[in-house]
């Protein structure tokens, strides 16, 4: 578990920051002079850009956690099978 502390930590604070900016700018938006429709339609672009930037932010640190991991347990299965091997 302390390989994911990094990730977790980074995916908390883009999901914050994400939070933050879209209600700012979602409050923005339904305050301008623009149609409800085209408030509407600027929202859900905003939504799915700042879940995407979120992803793609937090993604990085969660492969390289789990590449640390799976390498760790490839070196931990090697080096049992290698010590099964000097019993025999």
């Amino acid at each position: 578990m302390q390989h994911f502390k990094r990730p977790l930590i980074i995916t908390g604070v883009a999901i914050a920051v994400a939070l933050v900016l879209g209600i700012g700018a979602a409050t923005w938006i339904y305050n301008s002079d623009i149609s409800a429709r085209k408030q509407h339609e600027r929202a859900e672009m905003l939504g799915g850009g700042l879940g995407l930037t979120a992803c793609l932010v937090a993604a990085p640190f969660w492969f390289a956690a789990a590449a640390r991991v799976g390498r760790e347990r490839r070196e931990a299965h090697k080096a049992g099978s290698r010590s099964a091997d000097t019993r025999d």
